[in-house]
């Protein structure tokens, strides 16, 4: 009987997904978080531009001393904070803060600053998107690169600035990307969320 139970124990773990050395085991990423200076201008944005469904609404919640607890772990950064999470597609939600008066740095970081990211959009067809975007008077930032050898080969992609300022991407790979040949994991991908 214990060698049934040791065999079924070792078989369990070579079925089971990927472990991971230590830390938490994260299923997949919820969301991404962005601010933005207008709300409303955002969730249009994404919801005309990408399909994005605006899903919850939260706030304004008051940011000052006295709203903010006098335990609270961080200082008042503006009057007001308030929150949207959007769906987009097969992939991760969107989660917008929009935040009234903030005390905070109103400079667009640059793609090169620590702390800076972006969202890359997934389409199978980049060029209809790249001239729809630029229909919608969206600053393209050059035209779309396909890399043509290494992990990326197959990839096309092109950065593009939302209405506000950030910095985003457009992507495709309708047939893989060169790394699939010979990685034993893959990367997430749109046509197959699961795997």
């Amino acid at each position: 009987m214990k060698f049934v139970a040791t065999l079924v124990t070792a078989l369990a773990a070579f079925t089971a997904a990927p472990s991971h050395a230590a830390g938490v085991r994260a299923v997949g990423v919820d969301h991404v978080g962005i601010n933005v200076p207008d709300l409303k201008q955002a969730e249009d944005f994404f919801s005309k531009t990408f399909g994005c469904v605006p899903v919850t609404h939260i706030g304004p919640f008051k940011l000052n001393a006295s709203g903010a607890g006098a335990d609270a772990k961080f200082a008042p950064r503006a009057d007001s904070v308030s929150l949207a999470m959007l769906r987009c597609g097969t992939g991760s939600n969107i989660e917008l803060f929009e935040y009234r008066n903030s005390k905070g740095n109103m400079d667009m970081p640059k793609a090169e600053d620590i702390g800076a990211s972006h969202i890359a959009f997934y389409t199978d067809d980049i060029k209809g998107g790249v001239t729809y975007l630029k229909s919608q008077g969206i600053t393209v930032l050059g035209e779309p690169i396909t890399m043509p050898s290494g992990d990326t080969e197959g990839e096309t992609w092109v950065h593009f600035r939302s209405p506000w300022g950030s910095e985003m991407e457009l992507v495709s790979y309708p047939k893989g990307k060169g790394y699939e040949k010979h990685a034993k994991v893959k990367l997430w991908k749109p046509g197959t969320p699961a795997n």
